[in-house]
């Protein structure tokens, strides 16, 4: 088992956004983490990444306690947050190697450029990240989170603002890198196309809760994912 979440909860000001979460990620598996805006989501991968501290629970991740172990967990993870920066000002090269310098990991420089070819942006690779369209900003971005090679990678919405073409180059990338390097994938969307055409497991959040949780077919069950995904979501005891 790769992540083991028990009984995970987080407060804010007095208000529960994380309410008794319980749920495993196996290694190797493509997870989905499906909720709307406001579920929980951002909180949980911050969590998961040992940016925030839970309030109680256990999570361990590889072996590591998230709680005690932070610099553990921090070596076998990486993360692709929603909100990425980049600096404009930088070529896609000077940009990870920049963060390689931060890891402490200054590699060859063909250990970049293997990492550009590996995200479909070696021919850019000296072009100003200005230049970039959103989706190969995005590229770029899981191109510096593979930089310490994790075991696990976490993405808050990769595909969030992309147009049709950048959303399939995305998802096409993700499906290699568990494919080729067996690297496990925690990604947080509120889209349900990308669940189900990149996942294998899948955990769906509401109100800070986990309202189903499996593998994607138990979790489509008789109902389509769709389905139970709105079933969730709606007031009014629907």
């Amino acid at each position: 088992m790769m992540i083991s979440v028990e009984n995970l909860v987080k407060r804010y000001d007095g208000h529960t956004v994380l309410d008794c979460l319980n749920f495993t990620v196996e290694e190797g598996d493509l997870f989905g983490f499906l909720g709307p805006n406001g579920a929980g989501k951002t909180t949980m991968i911050r969590i998961l990444t040992a940016v925030l501290r839970a309030d109680s629970g256990n999570l361990i991740i590889d072996g590591y306690d998230v709680s005690s172990e932070p610099l553990g967990v921090r070596r076998i993870i990486n993360a692709l947050p929603e909100s990425n920066g980049y600096y404009e000002w930088m070529t896609a090269r000077e940009y990870l190697e920049f963060f390689a310098g931060l890891y402490e990991h200054k590699g060859p420089r063909q250990e970049t450029d293997e990492l550009l070819e590996a995200v479909g942006l070696q021919e850019r690779k000296n072009n100003l990240i200005r230049t970039f369209s959103r989706g190969m900003r995005q590229r770029l971005g899981i191109a510096r989170a593979l930089i310490n090679k994790p075991k696990v990678l976490f993405l808050d919405e990769p595909t969030n603002g992309l147009d049709p073409a950048g959303r399939r180059d995305v998802l096409e990338l993700l499906m290699t890198l568990n494919r080729e390097r067996g690297m496990t994938l925690f990604l947080s969307t509120h889209l349900l196309d990308d669940v189900e055409r990149l996942c294998n497991r899948v955990a769906i959040i509401n109100y800070g809760k986990i309202v189903r949780e499996g593998s994607l077919d138990k979790v489509k069950g008789k109902r389509t994912l769709e389905d139970t995904f709105l079933f969730s979501t709606k007031d009014g005891g629907q």
